[in-house]
């Protein structure tokens, strides 16, 4: 029984740890997930109907000479592609330095 209850267990963490990766099926049917450079999902898919590039601000801590520590703020370039799949549902891939960070499903466009 507990030979059992640890095999059930593994197969439910193995099964978990796939959702943690945001995957997107192209609309010509190839698969990108979460962590493709942009030059693999640009090669992989069609052309996005939209992109929109914008600069994020995000603070960083760092430890000075001294063994203080402070804090900057630096820019990261973010991209966001949009995708509609069926005329109507919308898709939006986000990239931050190049990476595919996360895909947003959802809204529908009208």
């Amino acid at each position: 029984m507990k030979k059992m209850f640890v095999f059930c267990a593994m197969i439910f963490l193995g099964s978990t740890s796939q959702a943690l990766c945001d995957n997107f099926r192209c609309p010509n049917g190839n698969i990108v997930s979460s962590g493709d450079s942009i030059s693999t999902v640009a090669a992989k898919c069609d052309s996005p109907a939209n992109i929109f590039t914008r600069e994020e601000p995000i603070e960083t801590e760092y430890r000075k000479d001294d063994g203080k520590t402070g804090s900057k703020t630096i820019y990261v370039e973010t991209q966001e592609w949009s995708y509609n799949q069926g005329s109507t549902l919308l898709h939006t891939l986000i990239f931050r330095n190049g990476v595919l960070s996360k895909v947003i499903t959802g809204g529908f466009v009208q």
